[in-house]
């Protein structure tokens, strides 16, 4: 069985709960808070997930490590039409739009447990029909998994009703378990990214990465103005390369778009997801989940080095 132990008490009285995972090589935490990474190393090497304290994880690091549903990154102006449908969102971006599902996304929540083997463990959120201003009444599902090479995560997600859905892992990586990512250099070999606004949101045009600051085909160091979209055809399946001096991730996924931000100080976020603001961008793929419909999201995250 996976080890479960207290880990310390919200503001608001919850109690929390670290899930240890280990095959031998390979360990990793993950907290009932949010279904949230907050440890994945080899061996004795470095914690290259970015990790906090509770206070952190309710307030400045609220978006490190968790699993955000039901819908991850911005819908403009805090609303959308779902088969005919106007539906509206919490505005906690600038008071106009909607960024991670709202300030009650699965972020917040205590997840159900199933820890069933000491290298993985499921966790389990339910979302009521209207939570968020979403509809249906939702089953989100993430099972995380100690493999030979690295730490695999599946994600999960029905509705009794027509609903957006887009839930995905908004993990901040460090392979070199520094204060600071300086040293660090991406490489993601996509054509493609989404332009954005000066408030972050797609512009709607799909761009060619050569040319601009966000151009990572090969290796370089990111601007600290990454906060974008690459998009990939399902065929070809997602691929991103993290490295440091003290360490390489790899991150693998079948999702067709990464959202990179390189805007905090401590780590690179990499998130696998459909693309951003899709109810209000028709060209792009949609996150409609019908009734009976399942949703899948598999992607892995590999210490190669």
């Amino acid at each position: 069985m996976a080890e479960v132990t207290p880990f310390g008490a919200l503001g608001d009285g919850r109690k929390v709960h670290a899930i240890d995972l280990r095959n031998g090589t390979l360990s990793a935490r993950v907290l009932d808070y949010g279904a949230r990474l907050v440890l994945y190393r080899r061996g004795s090497g470095p914690n290259i997930s970015v990790a906090g304290t509770l206070p952190d994880y309710e307030n400045e690091k609220r978006y490190f490590g968790p699993i955000i549903a039901p819908v991850i990154n911005r819908i403009a102006g805090a609303r959308a039409e779902i088969d005919g449908r106007r539906c509206t969102f919490d505005a906690n971006q600038d008071g106009r739009h909607t960024l991670h599902s709202g300030r009650a996304g699965s972020h917040t929540a205590i997840w159900a447990v199933s820890a069933s083997d000491a290298a993985f463990a499921t966790f389990t959120l339910d979302l009521a029909d209207g939570a968020g201003g979403f509809p249906g009444n939702r089953r989100i599902t993430a099972r995380y998994a100690l493999e030979d090479d690295g730490l695999s995560l599946d994600i999960e997600a029905t509705t009794d009703a027509p609903t957006l859905m887009n839930p995905g892992s908004h993990g901040v990586w460090n392979p070199d378990g520094a204060p600071d990512w300086s040293r660090l250099s991406l490489t993601v070999p996509s054509e493609r990214f989404l332009p954005t606004t000066p408030e972050d949101l797609p512009t709607g045009e799909i761009a060619s990465v050569a040319g601009t600051l966000y151009d990572h085909r090969g290796p370089r160091p990111p601007d600290s103005s990454l906060d974008h979209n690459y998009c990939f055809e399902p065929h070809f399946g997602l691929r991103a390369r993290l490295e440091g001096d003290r360490g390489v991730l790899e991150v693998h996924s079948d999702a067709p778009g990464l959202q990179a931000y390189a805007g905090g100080r401590e780590g690179i976020a990499l998130e696998p997801q459909l693309w951003p603001d899709a109810p209000n961008n028709p060209q792009f793929p949609s996150i409609r989940l019908a009734a009976g419909e399942t949703f899948r999201q598999r992607s892995r995250f590999l210490i190669v080095a």
